[in-house]
């Protein structure tokens, strides 16, 4: 299957989504990646997941952030989450990518 290119942001108001296009805005960060249908649809489906867990209505409206158990588990299942998102940019990304993700030390590459 033919890659193409797509956009990441990891705002997280948007950032289930990848865009054909950069934003150009300045403000926001981006990853540029090349990707299958398949691969892309696999993203956008991890990107969501992560979203859908760090704005989980249930959480914000109740008492659960008080309790520091309940809170540190939460905290630790969203930080997997951008751990997995990261290596799936870096997997996918392009080498300029790849190099702005090492110069920050995102990638975790202990064996």
């Amino acid at each position: 299957m033919k890659k193409e290119s797509y956009y990441v942001n990891l705002n997280p108001i948007s950032m289930d989504t990848l865009s054909p296009t950069p934003a150009n805005d300045g403000q926001t960060i981006e990853y540029e990646i090349e990707v299958t249908p398949d691969e892309k649809k696999a993203l956008e489906d991890l990107l969501h997941d992560v979203q859908a867990h760090d704005m989980e209505l249930g959480n914000m409206f109740t008492f659960r952030h008080f309790d520091d158990l309940t809170g540190d588990s939460d905290r630790n299942e969203y930080q997997r989450g951008l751990n997995d998102i990261f290596e799936a940019i870096y997997q996918y990304g392009t080498n300029e990518t790849k190099q702005k993700l090492d110069e920050i030390h995102l990638i975790n590459d202990d064996q």
